[in-house]
């Protein structure tokens, strides 16, 4: 009884001390993991030299390994959507970030108790990011064949202004929609409006009163930029807007502001010399827009030339197509 008792006690504190070590652990990956995407988010879209780079490359890499080397399932897939984001989002290699998560779909596959649903709706948001809906539709009929889909059905709104989330809220959406799935939606509809796709037709109203269609400002480059008072990164572009429509509008050279606020007023005071829409819903939710500023540079034709671009970027890609380079 009493070697018993020992060996219980034993085993007790060693147990003790492996979840001590695990929670250690995965404070430590929490911690590394933040300070990676805090890295990430401050550096947005500019340019970077090979040795910043590879220092990110360095710190998302010792994710991943920490992830595997523990084979902390749930880790494996923080790793791997946040190395997809560096390869899709921000260096456009949009075959080797679906890459990443595919591999990691497998890794976890025999584990028990992880959700992989994140890599499955970031391979959705990589292929709209690349303009394609084909392997969206792919991605989401895989999602569905998996033993991670959720049917429960899901209805979702909001997410239109600052500070305004998206709700999802269950019951009475159509189709069955599990969470991921509504994302992978989403995405769905912003592949079809990616770079190469036509800008989609709408019949808008300014707030002089005077009605348009999108598509009369053909034979212009056009910035379309859709946007809410509040938003930080719109506010903060805003002057290089301005000064590119100063220098470029009598080229060729057009933009147009539409308010994402649900009641919008006030607006003239931001006093913009180019054409403000105060709300084209119909528009919105064909581009599937929620709740974050986001803009279309336009050719000539009506075409996405690119998408979300800012500061330096979105000065060279109007002068290119306006043929300035």
């Amino acid at each position: 009884m009493m070697r018993n008792s020992w060996l219980v006690l034993v085993s007790a504190c060693v147990m003790a001390a492996v979840c001590a070590v695990s929670a250690q652990d995965a404070a430590s990956f929490d911690a590394a993991h933040k300070a990676v995407l805090s890295k990430l988010q401050s550096m947005g879209h500019g340019y970077y030299s090979e040795k910043e780079w590879a220092e990110v490359d360095q710190s998302v890499e010792a994710l991943v390994a920490d992830a595997v080397a523990r084979r902390d399932g749930t880790a494996i897939v923080r790793a791997a959507v946040i190395k997809a984001m560096v390869l899709g989002d921000m260096r456009r290699q949009y075959a080797a970030s679906v890459q990443v998560l595919e591999n990691a779909v497998q890794q976890v596959s025999a584990m028990e108790g992880v959700d992989a649903s994140p890599l499955y709706v970031k391979q959705a948001e990589v292929w709209a990011e690349a303009g394609k809906p084909a392997e969206v539709e792919a991605v989401m009929a895989e999602y569905k064949a998996s033993r991670y889909y959720d049917p429960k059905p899901y209805a979702w709104s909001g997410g239109s202004q600052p500070g305004d989330p998206l709700l999802v809220a269950r019951p009475n959406a159509p189709g069955g929609n599990s969470v991921p799935l509504t994302v992978m939606q989403q995405a769905l509809v912003r592949a079809k409006s990616a770079p190469g796709t036509l800008f989609p037709d709408a019949n808008l109203t300014d707030l002089s009163g005077r009605s348009f269609a999108l598509s009369s400002l053909r034979g212009k480059v056009v910035l379309v930029d859709f946007f809410a008072r509040g938003w930080k990164t719109w506010e903060e572009n805003l002057p290089q807007v301005r000064e590119l429509w100063d220098r470029y509008h009598t080229q060729g050279f057009a933009v147009l502001s539409i308010c994402l606020e649900p009641a919008a007023s006030g607006l003239e005071s931001l006093h913009l010399p180019w054409p403000v829409v105060a709300n084209a819903p119909a528009l919105t939710r064909e581009l599937g827009i929620f709740g974050a500023s986001t803009s279309y540079l336009l050719d000539s034709n009506g075409m996405v030339v690119a998408r979300d671009l800012r500061g330096s970027d979105l000065a060279f890609a109007v002068q290119r197509a306006l043929g300035q380079h």
